[in-house]
């Protein structure tokens, strides 16, 4: 996404389709001036070349958000410069103020817009030209600024420069990110003037798994302010109104704690609530984003983004006697908090937290299929800004370990001496697994589940025939797993020659882990997102005029990042147990040890590949 996004969005909107193909960026000029009141003018000077198809679609578009209540934009110009020279400037109807796409389906937000310039005549080899300026002349925060700028993005730039001009006299922190590079500082009537020059920027490649463009590329950051208790302090007067607990939300909290009696069933049955009956609105934090609703209003409208979810939340809490604080966080999409420089847009998401004797609890209902006590894959160690009034409380949302997070199997099956294969076998989700499994089968309708399912068994073995199945009770947002049961059959299982029979055991071989670390090598961390355990008991009895001949050996292995152990095991001659745990220990794995994840991953499918041989008794 280009830097006009990254610059206004405020970091609303992830980061996708890294490509370094389809246009260069020529130049890339930057300016924001600060005053001491919190007013600031930024302005951005850029010019792009398209190569093909991609920059076309990404450049011909030029689209600036900004918020109607604290904003203006104004186009300084923009055209299109053919290649015998040419300029072919947009009609005024190609210049239009439009609803993001979200809007239709969040009718509470009216004051993010786009400023969109649709580009003429963009071709291969044209040269696409513009630049704006957007004026925020109502502080977000009175008499405090920042600002962020991009170097780098997906598109390699010829030269790129930033230009901050700040009062001389004001506080400022300044922090450079993925680069060495020493500003120009000169000094003007009551203003520094900060000038940073970069050339030959190369793009940033894309990689599966790797961190947020806004962790890796080369920027600069600047705030005004000089502790975090001034966030805490600024957000505490901006939503000291919205927790107050009405008539509605009393008689709700008592309806729903009738008969509970600790402390644990009433907190429960209060996140459940929210999380099972408020309509997540997917508007992350940014320009408009900071102030909550009141709590009253999300529990009549039934709907509310993260901050309006959090704010009921605690607001009915405290209804029982508990007090819960707003908890400000960067999900895994962005860049983690950097606690050297305070800023409200450390963050695009808020939760809620209670304190359990010396540690607490983090609560998110904006995922609907995520237990208490448990975190969605995103908030998972996260540095987090807790708002304790006044007071701010820099704090780590848990990673939970891998055996939080189990893809679990287990089946009992028989080989008839056709090579048919009889059997019944469970998938047992819990932590992370269970969360995505009960919100694809909450999400499906009966046929599509039946699908699925069918899909789960071919993943045992291809071709396996569905007989009957059931499912635990998936909507259950109380309990930790999510368990699918399967009975049927596979007519053609072993491989039969005259004298022997050869197969696999019937069980998931989970080979699309072999596609994540499919590339030999990286240039960036490897974000998992979480800890995870995959784990099999299988039984499998061969036919009675066979024998056993040939079982693989035993592995237990184990490296930087996790361990690998299975086990196959004659229990009488007739049947085999089988026994497979792979762990990995690490949520993110650094370049230098993807080799090792790597192998785990490589080495985990190769062995649920190995082959069992059986001899038919005759032949001896």
């Amino acid at each position: 996404m280009k830097k006009v996004l990254i610059a206004f969005l405020l970091l609303i909107i992830p980061i996708r389709g890294l490509c370094s193909s389809g246009a260069v960026i020529l130049y890339d000029h930057s300016y924001v001036k600060f005053f001491s009141s919190g007013r600031k003018i930024w302005r951005e000077e850029k010019a792009v070349k398209i190569k093909d198809y991609k920059g076309i679609k990404d450049f011909g578009e030029i689209v600036i958000p900004f918020s109607t209540q604290h904003q203006r934009v104004r186009i300084l110009y923009a055209y299109t410069q053919l290649p015998d020279g040419r300029k072919i400037k947009p009609s005024k109807k190609a210049i239009n103020i439009v609803y993001p796409p979200f809007q239709s389906e969040a009718p509470i937000y009216s004051d993010l817009k786009y400023k969109t310039i649709s580009m003429p005549a963009v071709s291969k080899g044209v040269i696409i030209k513009y630049a704006f300026e957007v004026e925020t002349f109502k502080p977000y925060m009175k008499g405090e600024f920042w600002a962020e700028n991009f170097f780098q993005d997906e598109y390699p730039v010829k030269e790129a420069t930033f230009t901050a001009v700040i009062p001389s006299k004001r506080h400022v922190k300044i922090k450079q990110y993925n680069m060495k590079v020493k500003p120009r500082i000169t000094k003007s009537k009551g203003f520094t003037i900060y000038r940073w020059t970069v050339k030959d920027v190369p793009p940033i490649e894309k990689e599966r798994n790797m961190p947020p463009i806004n962790e890796v590329a080369r920027k600069v950051v600047i705030s005004s302010l000089k502790s975090w208790d001034q966030v805490a302090s600024w957000y505490s007067k901006l939503s000291r109104n919205a927790f107050k607990p009405d008539r509605r939300i009393r008689e709700t909290v008592a309806k729903l704690t009738r008969g509970l009696k600790s402390r644990e069933e009433k907190i429960r049955a209060i996140y459940n609530f929210v999380s099972q009956n408020i309509r997540y609105v997917g508007m992350e934090f940014g320009i408009n984003g900071y102030k909550p609703h009141s709590a009253s209003e999300v529990l009549k409208n039934r709907y509310g983004d993260c901050k309006d979810h959090a704010t009921l939340l605690i607001s009915m809490l405290k209804v029982i006697g508990i007090r819960a604080f707003p908890v400000l966080i960067p999900t895994q999409s962005t860049a983690n908090m950097d606690v050297d420089v305070p800023k409200p847009t450390s963050f695009n998401h808020e939760i809620a937290a209670l304190r359990e004797g010396d540690r607490f609890i983090f609560l998110d209902t904006t995922s609907n299929v995520t237990p208490f006590g448990e975190l969605p894959v995103g908030d998972q160690g996260r540095r987090v800004l807790i708002i304790m009034g006044k007071k701010a409380l820099i704090s780590k949302t848990p990673v939970f370990p891998p055996s939080s997070n189990v893809e679990g199997f287990s089946g009992s099956f028989r080989i008839d001496s056709s090579g048919r294969l009889e059997g019944r076998f469970s998938f047992i989700y819990r932590g992370v697994y269970a969360g995505f499994e009960r919100y694809r089968l909450k999400s499906s309708t009966a046929a599509s589940r039946k699908r699925h399912i069918e899909n789960l068994a071919s993943k045992v073995s291809p071709g396996f025939d569905v007989d009957t199945f059931s499912t635990s009770n998936f909507r259950n947002i109380n309990s930790k797993s999510v368990r699918i049961a399967i009975s049927g059959n596979d007519r053609v299982f072993g491989t039969k020659t005259e004298h022997m029979m050869l197969f696999h055991v019937p069980a998931p071989d989970y080979s699309r882990i072999v596609d994540l670390v499919a590339p030999k090598t990286r240039k960036y961390t490897y974000r998992v997102g979480y800890r995870m355990m995959k784990e099999s008991f299988v039984t499998v009895q061969i036919p009675e005029n066979y024998s056993i001949y040939f079982l693989p050996e035993p592995l237990n292995y184990s490296n930087r990042v996790g361990s690998l152990k299975t086990e196959w095991i004659n229990l009488d001659g007739r049947r085999i147990k089988f026994h497979f745990k792979m762990v990995l220990n690490r949520d993110s794995v650094p370049p230098e040890l993807y080799g090792d994840l790597r192998d785990l991953f490589n080495l985990s499918v190769k062995s649920l590949r190995n082959q069992i041989v059986v001899l038919k008794r005759k032949t001896w």
